[in-house]
């Protein structure tokens, strides 16, 4: 069995969903999941609804903008409006018509996981014209907590539920399921953490026991750094789990950083290949890797940093660092770099205004808090002599770090 990904880029118009058929078609004698992304820029036009509608803003413009995308779409390739689609779009509208009465991040969860549900209600509808397929409601199966917006996984509940309820279905159609999203145990929608369609694939090749999972990009495979960035990139041939774990850690998007683990601790393959180029081999994530590795460059933009200090004076100990990491634990909070001193302790993350206030809330008993951002931070993976000079030469250096293979600069 094998299990295929498509992220927004490549449904983002009908001639992307054709592509998708095709490529789908060309392995018609193995049995395939389909995971599907939302449609092009589809998650970020949810974020704008999810803003405006919980501040009790009008949101019809962006609504209506978001319902004619698909439609148009759907009417191109289909010459209607699919039943399953206009489910979803109705369940939209009554999600959005009551959000200001719920908690923000489950007002985002809510709302956002329909960009998945209105994809794939699209993509199996024209897939259902030429081969057995078959639509799959991936929340019935992926088990999660209350962590909304970045919901953790109960592997066990989901493995169960895979194979008794995906398995089946599997064996005979070609399966199509939403990427990013899941369920708590009350029925809530969950989501994974955005670009989390690469973790739906892993773990549903996890739970399938597939043979291999292979995401389909619109690159030629994985780089050792962003195109659009830098010039001269290079293309990985073979990376091994470890290698892409910690490059995804430090913020390299090729693959969201929680895929790899599930199909490492069972040996499936993970290819990255372009869906604009079906001819090209891609990169192969496997087992270790032992030729030296070229140096990656990983940038990451709108970072925040965040300086507690002590506010009796006294030392940043162990127990006052517990007590910051604690409440960055329980606000699911990742630091991308951080440095400490006899009084302060400080801290990269990425700025998400709405956690960045509940870091304020649960600290600022204990601590002065200051802020600085909008900054920009880079990280050079198996740095050589001359990968400094790739970097830009006009940065302010705000906080750098330097390891034996790894070297960081936070920088405005």
């Amino acid at each position: 069995m094998q299990i295929f990904k498509f992220g927004g880029a490549s449904v983002k118009d009908a001639s992307g969903v054709k592509n998708l058929a095709e490529i789908v078609s060309a392995f018609g004698s193995e049995k395939v999941v389909v995971v599907v992304s939302a449609m092009g820029k589809t998650t970020n036009k949810l974020e704008e609804l999810v803003k405006q509608a919980h501040s009790k803003g009008s949101y019809n413009d962006t609504l209506n903008e978001l319902k004619e995308y698909h439609r148009q779409i759907a009417n191109e390739l289909l010459g209607e409006l699919p039943d399953r689609y206009l489910q979803f779009e109705q369940s939209l509208e009554e999600c959005l018509s009551d959000l200001f009465s719920y908690e923000p991040m489950l007002a985002y969860d809510r709302v956002v996981p329909h960009g998945e549900l209105m994809s794939t209600a699209i993509v199996e509808a024209f897939l259902s014209k030429t081969m057995n397929s078959a639509w799959f409601d991936a929340r019935k199966v992926i088990r999660t907590d209350q962590y909304f917006t970045e919901a953790n996984v109960d592997w066990v509940v989901t493995e169960k539920q895979v194979i008794n309820d995906l398995k089946p279905l599997a064996e005979k159609h070609i399966v199509v399921t939403q990427g990013f999203i899941g369920s708590d145990v009350e029925g809530n929608s969950t989501t994974l953490g955005r670009e989390g369609s690469d973790y739906t694939g892993a773990i549903l090749a996890y739970c399938l026991n597939a043979d291999g999972f292979t995401v389909w990009k619109d690159v030629p495979g994985i780089l050792n750094a962003d195109p659009r960035i830098l010039e001269g990139t290079e293309q990985y041939e073979k990376l091994s789990y470890r290698e892409v774990t910690e490059m995804t850690y430090y913020g390299a998007q090729v693959i969201h950083p929680k895929t790899l683990k599930p199909i490492a601790q069972k040996s499936i393959p993970l290819i990255v290949r372009s869906f604009l180029d079906k001819s090209l081999p891609g990169t192969t994530i496997a087992t270790d890797n032992t030729k030296k590795m070229i140096p990656c460059f990983v940038f990451k933009g709108n970072q925040l940093l965040v300086t507690a200090q002590v506010k009796d004076h006294s030392f940043m100990d162990e127990k006052k660092l517990g007590l910051i990491l604690q409440v960055l634990d329980l606000l699911n909070i990742k630091i991308n770099l951080m440095q400490n001193s006899a009084l302060t302790f400080s801290f990269c993350i990425d700025n998400k205004e709405f956690k960045s206030k509940r870091i304020n809330e649960l600290l600022n008993r204990d601590f002065i808090l200051s802020y600085d951002s909008p900054l920009n931070l880079a990280t050079i993976k198996n740095y050589s002599p001359d990968s400094f000079n790739k970097l830009p030469w006009n940065r302010s250096v705000i906080m750098e770090q330097k390891t034996t293979n790894t070297y960081q600069v936070l920088y405005r």
